[in-house]
């Protein structure tokens, strides 16, 4: 099995620094009765594997001859008086460090993905080594590091011999072709779907663009899947990879499997055995049910079909289908979305590949230019090893990022060619129109209903070609969506939209910003007048015309197309609290009161700090239920929410009175006395209106608790406040309301008191000539 420079680079290092230990032992232990007998029987073992048999005239170097790492400097702790004091001082002063070595030791010869750092870490130890005051001479050490100074080249000749068994259960997993660099930046990535592969979902997707890392993640995983306290009976791995690319080319890969019908009869040959029958599907879901099996099915976007959604649907209980794809399944899965790796990763992982590629016009790079270069690459391992390799031949970096078609293209093959015709023209839209865009306008902008725009949208973000933005609106969230940089640098280059699409697309977005500008100049000053909207931010004016559209409609008793209207604003827009309050005047006006209700309280559950909702729930919860509780419980917290607001003041002040509460609704008048006169006629009216009916009905109570004196009292301050106002606020409406003072006034002049009903009659007469004048 051929393995590449980094594997072979630790295992000559560490070869050689057992070599060295296994000669310091030979050289001061001379009976084997000093050595732990489980070490003995160990490198016994070694020997049969090695050469077929035990041979009854061994002797003590023969078995130290087979010592690992760990044999030799635990025998050398354990035999530290057979030691010169200052041998045994530097190998337990050591020992820390051989242990860390011994974990990259076993990950190199048990064939385990090694750790970006493993190389690092053995190669500086052995150098220092050499380099500190110790009087051993670490002979193949020195020798070591000197030919891979001289050819490092020369550890490919090599072969890797482990004697040892890997206790492991049984797998087929290939080698991991990220050794180089080991897997930078995915440590919690890793941990995600191991605790996912071991938890309860059955089938998890690895979803993301080519070259993200998403198989070198899985692989990772299913190496941690194969040790001896798994969970599974077996861990599987099957490839549907079809391309590979190269410095000049994208390449077919010879013998690939590339259909769903392959991939089954493979998976059936590596789960069942050779005697799989390749046409019995229920032979492998039989396997699947009686064994417990880890089944990772790479590059599934190129056979995705039903033949495959039959067979993960099939999947019984207790096995577990991971799969890596450009494409999500749509179903039955849980999709982790993989982007590139973060910005320092990024960074590291270019300067490792640099270093180990000997290509010092980037290992020596500020690290500011290194960041650079990584984003323009948007952090995708891949491109970045490409990157590095093809800046090796001799191209200058920024030739190499310029010209970066072929990578483009083997990143983003087989996903565009599988979109619906709607999820394309949604990207040609959004090139067209960069930046975050809300589902509302993305619909306007491709003559799409909510329904099309929404399956467009989950089509895309299921290839990972989206990236989206969430911001709290109040109680909601208002989500954006804009191409990721890889999708979008890809189809600026091979799908750019035509020049009438993109006039049409500018044109849209003209319209949208003239329409934004219309809605805000229909806006008057006052904020609770029905007609105006609350915007969150200008990519509302799609819905805003919706809804000013719909309410003409409703004014006009046309309330089926007002519901249909509301009903597509809905499904645009369901986090917009202005569609939920709309919907509620459409069924209060309809007569629907429930339906209403509950719409105004989706509509503050939205925004519950907008003081405009508040005061609508209000009004319509006093005229339309007749409910002045909860009216007045509404007109509070839009009050505590705009005390400044004269509308909303007018309407707790007016609630208050509707509940007796005389002095609360006179302290608000008071309050209001030098600002109402900068208010509109309508306002002005309510005003005094208000300041007249505290009088009378103050004078009501008082008279039906006997107070008669009172009574009269208010009752005249009453007339005194009504003839001193303006004759243009003593309209028809306000002079029919003075005839509600009868009632209280015939109950005065039924008194015994002269004075009182003199007073009373005087009165009576005067809101008989008001109501006539």
């Amino acid at each position: 099995m051929a393995f590449n420079l980094t594997r072979m680079t630790i295992y000559a290092l560490v070869a050689a620094l057992e070599e060295d230990l296994r000669f310091l032992v030979k050289e001061h232990i001379d009976n084997v009765n000093l050595i732990d007998s489980e070490l003995v029987s160990r490198s016994k073992s070694r020997i049969e594997k090695d050469i077929g048999s035990l041979f009854s005239d061994l002797d003590l170097n023969d078995i130290i001859d087979y010592f690992d790492l760990g044999d030799t400097f635990q025998t050398i702790n354990a035999n530290r008086a057979c030691f010169p004091e200052h041998v045994s001082k530097l190998i337990k002063t050591l020992t820390k460090s051989f242990e860390s070595i011994v974990s990259v030791r076993n990950r190199v010869m048990h064939i385990r993905p090694l750790n970006f750092d493993d190389l690092p870490i053995v190669s500086e130890f052995c150098k220092n080594l050499l380099n500190s005051e110790n009087s051993i001479t670490w002979n193949n050490v020195r020798e070591t590091i000197q030919k891979l100074d001289d050819d490092p080249s020369f550890v490919l000749a090599l072969d890797i011999v482990n004697y040892d068994d890997d206790q492991t259960i049984n797998h087929n997993l290939p080698m991991p072709d990220f050794d180089e660099t080991g897997l930078i930046g995915r440590d919690n990535e890793v941990d995600q779907v191991k605790q996912l592969c071991l938890g309860g979902f059955p089938v998890i997707s690895i979803v993301g663009e080519g070259g993200v890392g998403k198989s070198a993640l899985a692989l990772k995983v299913a190496y941690e899947l194969i040790e001896n306290d798994s969970p599974f009976d077996a861990v599987v791995w099957v490839t549907s990879k079809t391309t590979q690319i190269t410095l000049n080319e994208i390449k077919e890969i010879k013998g690939a499997i590339d259909n769903s019908i392959g991939v089954i009869q493979e998976i059936g040959r590596n789960v069942v055995g050779n005697e799989y029958d390749s046409n019995n599907l229920d032979e492998v879901i039989e396997y699947l049910s009686a064994f417990k099996i880890a089944l990772f099915i790479d590059n599934l976007e190129t056979i995705l079909d039903d033949n495959i959604r039959q067979f993960v649907g099939a999947l019984p209980q207790g096995s577990k289908i991971i799969i890596t794809s450009r494409i999500g399944l749509g179903a039955y899965e849980y999709p982790i979305k993989l982007q590139g790796v973060g910005e320092s990763y990024a960074s590291q992982l270019l300067r490792t590949v640099a270093k180990i590629r000997g290509v010092d016009a980037l290992s020596k790079l500020q690290e500011k230019v290194l960041r650079g270069f990584v984003n323009r690459m948007h952090r995708n391992p891949s491109y970045i090893k490409w990157f590095v390799s093809s800046v090796q031949t001799g191209l200058s970096p920024e030739a190499v990022l310029q010209n970066s078609d072929d990578f483009l293209n083997f990143c983003m093959s087989n996903v565009y060619q599988y979109l619906s015709s709607d999820a394309q023209k949604l990207t040609r839209s959004m090139q067209c129109a960069q930046g975050l865009r809300d589902i509302p306008e993305l619909s306007y902008l491709n003559d799409f209903d909510a329904l099309q725009a929404q399956k467009a949208i989950q089509e895309l973000m299921a290839t990972n070609m989206l990236s989206q933005s969430s911001v709290a609106k109040g109680a909601s969230v208002k989500t954006s969506y804009q191409l990721s940089e890889l999708a979008r640098a890809y189809l600026g280059k091979h799908h750019k939209p035509s020049q009438a699409f993109q006039k049409e697309i500018r044109d849209k977005r003209n319209r949208l910003n003239s329409m934004f500008e219309e809605q805000m100049s229909r806006r008057t000053g006052n904020k609770y007048l029905t007609k105006n909207i609350k915007f969150r931010d200008k990519s509302d004016r799609v819905i805003a015309r919706k809804l000013y559209d719909a309410q003409n409609h409703i004014r006009n008793s046309e309330h089926d197309l007002a519901f249909e209207i509301l009903q597509e604003a809905q499904r645009l827009a369901p986090d917009y609290f202005e569609v939920a309050r709309f919907m509620a005047y459409f069924y209060q006006k309809s007569g629907n009161f429930s339906e209403a209700r509950e719409q105004y309280e989706l509509a503050i559950l939205l925004a519950p700090n907008t003081a405009q909702l508040h005061y609508w729930f209000g009004k319509f919860l006093l005229h339309s239920e007749e409910n002045v509780e909860e009216a007045v419980e509404q007109f509070e917290k839009a009050h505590n929410l705009d005390v400044k607001a004269i509308e909303v003041s007018l309407a707790l002040a007016r609630g208050y009175l509707f509940q007796h509460e005389f002095d609360k609704t006179q302290n608000i008048i008071t309050e209001l006395s030098d600002v109402i006169i900068t208010a509109d006629d309508h306002l002005i009216k309510m005003y005094f209106d208000t300041e007249i009916q505290v009088l009378y009905r103050r004078a009501d109570d008082l008279s039906k608790s006997g107070d008669l004196e009172q009574s009269i009292d208010y009752m005249e301050r009453m007339q005194s406040k009504f003839q001193n106002l303006e004759d243009r606020h003593k309209d028809k409406h306000l002079r029919q309301k003075l005839t509600k003072c009868n009632y209280t006034l015939s109950k005065i002049l039924k008194s015994d008191n002269e004075d009182l009903k003199s007073r009373a009659a005087k009165i009576q007469d005067w809101i008989e000539h008001e109501c006539h004048s």
